[in-house]
């Protein structure tokens, strides 16, 4: 009885082992299937982390137990090594200091979630607008891009942004392109570079899509002339799934387990269907313009997407992801739904160097900032 007990165990633990080591790599594959056509591999690759722990498990499990089924989740963790590079940083000795190396350029990205100024009237002592302000001086990044950019039509209700920028912190030069605006006009919103250095072109394209679904936002460069050496500098805001306080509701009540959570799903999993289509469809007007640069070109954005996704593979293309070149861990960026959520991206043309990277954790925005030293390319 013993012996045909240890047989089931360990028949069970196989099969288990050969179930999770296919979802970890259709996760993996994940990176490199179109998401609009197979959106529920897509969907795997959100539970990546939870699929690389479990991995970890099954090999520890099989070598303490001596066992050669070890060589299973050894040999798919060595597959998807690419994947893995891209969700976990492995420099915990790189530089990610406060101060800016001397003769470095300092960008910073991030969603500012419309400065928090939904939480309550600006003047009401609610908002976190002044703290982001105040945050952003202290680190002094040479080029902001910021999507969530809130501006104000009425100063009686809210403070103008883009004067602040440009006259308290000294940015003089800046684009700014309005994707959203309230029906009644008091504020807008949309995508914005604020650079230190002269801006000596602009460009806007609109990505098109349902503006009933918000999907009709936009994507901006500028050609920034950083001591005589021009670079070029894209920021975006890619489609996010747009969940509403009821479906965030639905997603933690689909966490405990409601009776209901079947209907739930569908509909949660509807929002992911809807967004991978439209951010694969994005992904790659971006690639295409990225490809065209006549300069050096960074992109920073909110991709809303995670690093073994189509999306990020698709505009990264054989650029440097700052963070995995200098940063250590996963790289949280969004503080909600899961703590190894990576969807915001400072990535930058292989010609500059990575001098130092931060990935703080302000507790001002839904989003975290990542701010990235660069070194300029040598001018030819």
């Amino acid at each position: 009885m013993p012996s045909f007990f240890r047989s089931l165990t360990k028949r069970f633990f196989i099969i288990l082992t050969m179930v999770v080591t296919g979802l970890f790599l259709l996760s993996c594959a994940s990176w490199y299937i179109e998401p609009g056509k197979y959106w529920y591999i897509a969907l795997l690759g959100v539970g990546f982390a939870f699929l690389l722990f479990a991995m970890g498990v099954m090999l520890i499990f099989w070598i303490v137990f001596r066992s050669k089924w070890f060589l299973l989740p050894l040999s798919a963790m060595i597959l998807g090594w690419q994947p893995i590079n891209a969700f976990f940083a492995f420099h915990p000795f790189a530089g990610s200091g406060s101060a800016k190396p001397e003769g470095s350029l300092r960008i910073m990205q991030w969603n500012v979630a419309r400065f928090d100024e939904m939480s309550g009237r600006p003047r009401s002592g609610k908002s976190k607008r002044k703290l982001m302000l105040d945050y952003i001086e202290r680190l002094n990044p040479d080029i902001i891009c910021m999507q969530e950019f809130l501006e104000s039509n009425d100063k009686k209700l809210f403070d103008e942004n883009i004067p602040y920028f440009r006259d308290s912190l000294g940015y003089r030069y800046f684009y700014y392109a309005m994707d959203h605006r309230r029906p009644d006009k008091v504020y807008e919103h949309g995508i914005a570079i604020f650079s230190r250095y002269p801006i000596r072109k602009t460009h806007r394209r609109k990505f098109g899509g349902p503006k009933s679904l918000k999907a009709n936002e936009s994507f901006i460069y500028t050609d920034i002339d950083v001591n005589g050496r021009m670079i070029r500098v894209f920021t975006t805001h890619l489609q996010s799934l747009l969940f509403t306080n009821a479906e965030f509701r639905k997603l933690e009540e689909i966490k405990q387990g409601d009776d209901s959570t079947i209907s739930k799903s569908l509909d949660i999993f509807q929002k992911f269907r809807q967004a991978y289509g439209f951010r694969q469809q994005q992904a790659e007007m971006i690639r295409s313009e990225l490809d065209q640069s006549p300069h050096p070109a960074i992109i920073c954005g909110d991709f809303n997407d995670v690093p073994n996704s189509f999306v990020y593979h698709r505009v990264k293309g054989s650029r440097k992801d700052v963070f995995t070149r200098k940063g250590f861990g996963v790289g949280r960026t969004y503080s909600f739904l899961s703590p190894t959520l990576r969807i915001d991206y400072i990535m930058v043309d292989k010609r500059f160097g990575v001098v130092q990277v931060r990935n703080p954790h302000p507790r001002l925005s839904d989003h975290f900032p990542v701010i990235a030293d660069l070194r300029l390319p040598a001018s030819r």
